[in-house]
Parts: C-alpha cells; sequence; structure tokens
C-alpha cells in the first residue's frame, strides 16, 4: 500500500456534501448484475441504451440508481447533476442578495432623505425660535417706553388671536 502524504487524517477528503448518499444500501431485493446502460464504455447516455443520439431509453431499469460503486465513487453523470442543483440554488441566493441589497440601499436613501430633511426642519425652526425671541424683545421695549405693562400686551395679544380663530372657525 503507498504511503500517503497526509497520513492517516481524513481532513484532505473531500467535504462532507459529497457523502449525500453515504446512507443508501440500495434495494437488497434487486438482482446483482448490472445493465448495460451502466457499464462504462457500453450502451449510450446516462440511462440510455444504444448508440447517441438514438433516443431509446434504456427498457425497464430507467435512469440509473444514484449509488456508489464499490470504492464509494459516483458517476461523473450524479456529480454533474448535483453540481447543476448545486448552481441553480446558488442563483436563487445571488437573487435574494441582490433583492436585499437593493432593499437596504433604498432603505440608506430613505433615511439620507429624512436626515436632510430633519436638518432643513431643524434650522427653519431655529430661524423661527431667533425671530420669535427678536420680536419679543421689541415688544418688551416697546411696552416700557409706553408705560403699559407687558401683561396688558399680552392680553392683548391674545384677544387679536382669539379674534382671528372664531373667524377663521365659524
Amino acid at each position: 500500500m503507498a504511503s500517503s502524504r497526509f497520513g492517516t487524517s481524513t481532513l484532505h477528503q473531500r467535504d462532507p456534501r459529497s457523502a449525500l448518499f453515504d446512507g443508501y444500501t440500495g434495494d437488497k431485493g434487486r438482482n446483482k448484475s448490472v445493465s448495460p446502460a451502466a457499464r462504462p464504455g457500453t450502451g449510450g447516455g446516462y440511462g440510455y441504451q444504444g448508440g447517441i443520439g438514438t433516443g431509446q431509453q434504456g427498457g425497464g431499469g430507467g435512469f440509473r440508481p444514484a449509488t456508489p460503486n464499490s470504492r464509494g465513487q459516483y458517476s461523473d453523470a450524479v456529480l454533474s447533476e448535483l453540481e447543476n442543483q448545486n448552481d441553480e440554488q446558488l442563483e436563487g441566493m445571488s437573487a435574494k442578495v441582490k433583492m436585499l441589497k437593493d432593499l437596504t440601499v433604498a432603505i440608506g436613501d430613505e433615511i439620507k432623505s429624512s436626515t436632510s430633511l430633519t436638518e432643513t426642519m431643524n434650522d427653519s425652526f431655529e430661524n423661527t425660535r431667533v425671530r420669535l425671541k427678536g420680536t419679543m424683545n421689541r415688544m418688551l421695549r416697546m411696552a416700557e417706553k409706553t408705560g403699559i405693562g407687558w401683561r396688558v400686551w399680552v392680553g392683548f395679544i391674545l384677544a387679536v388671536w382669539v379674534i382671528f380663530a372664531y373667524v377663521w372657525l365659524f
């Protein structure tokens, strides 16, 4: 027996995905003879008998079983089919990842626009606060010059507001 450069470790073996059919024992009552389609070099393609392009499907047996040979190896057709399934699943997952990426980009754009709107509103409220503070200071100076107390002015403004509210609502 040739010595392996990996020793007795199984880490060099193919990953566990290749163990898909390890527990499969097949049909115990099945005839042990191998159909001509299953023998390399005889028959046609995978599951077909006859020459290439004859289109005749193997009689009775249908497709070959997806069981390993005596050395635990699977046929190229089975491995190819598994690879095709992996590719299909990968394409589906890629589409979902792209959809999630588009969604997160849209959420990011919405957050940026909301932040911009919030900053604009904050600036507007700040400007309004400054204006109201200046107006209140001017009103208080005017009230001091006229000799009328600030409470009278607040009452006057409140009365004007009530009149406007009454006209506007009714």
